[in-house]
């Protein structure tokens, strides 16, 4: 028995996992490119948590793309950031369940397109929401594969626009 996982945007290089390697399972590759929307931003710090412990950082190139492996059942956060920039947290829990006798797991790695916006743009409206993770992504069991949450993502954006919404009417009284 197989299963083929995809992940957001983009299937890359797979690595394989049977039921007798899943405790020492290979990492979850997570990759992908940071822009404003339009642009590449280089530069962009991004700080890897596992659980609430800081355990890394990497920059992206001047592509505005980054690479990192995360273990297989952790829970971790990136945080992206850039001067002058809004800060995004994604969170990846990489917790999956013990694999039966006999299975053999393909495991494709993380794509992400992640646009990070001017922190100007956010000018007299209270951002407090934006704390919360932008989007997760977790072990689906009735998929069998790693899938961003995507009715999170969507309250995310909501609250997103909402927050910009009130900071153009709070521009527009200046």
């Amino acid at each position: 028995m197989r299963y083929s996982l995809a992940f957001l945007l983009f299937v890359g290089a797979t690595h394989s996992l049977s039921a007798q390697e899943n405790g020492d399972a290979a990492p979850l590759e997570v990759y992908g490119r940071i822009t404003d929307g339009e642009n590449k931003l280089d530069k962009c710090q991004i700080i890897v948590y596992k659980e609430n412990e800081r355990v890394g950082e990497l920059t992206t190139d001047k592509s505005g793309k980054f690479d990192v492996a995360l273990a297989i059942n952790e829970t971790y956060s990136l945080e992206l950031r850039k001067e002058g920039f809004a800060a995004k947290r994604i969170v990846i829990d990489t917790h999956m369940p013990p694999l039966k006798e006999d299975v053999e797991l393909t495991i494709a790695p993380i794509g992400m397109d992640i646009s990070l916006l001017e922190k100007s743009k956010y000018d007299g409206a209270n951002t407090d929401d934006l704390d919360f993770p932008f989007a997760i992504v977790k072990w689906s069991k009735g998929q069998a594969a790693f899938v961003q949450d995507q009715e999170y993502t969507i309250g995310m954006q909501r609250t997103n626009g909402a927050i910009l919404l009130m900071a153009a009417r709070t521009e527009m009284k200046r």
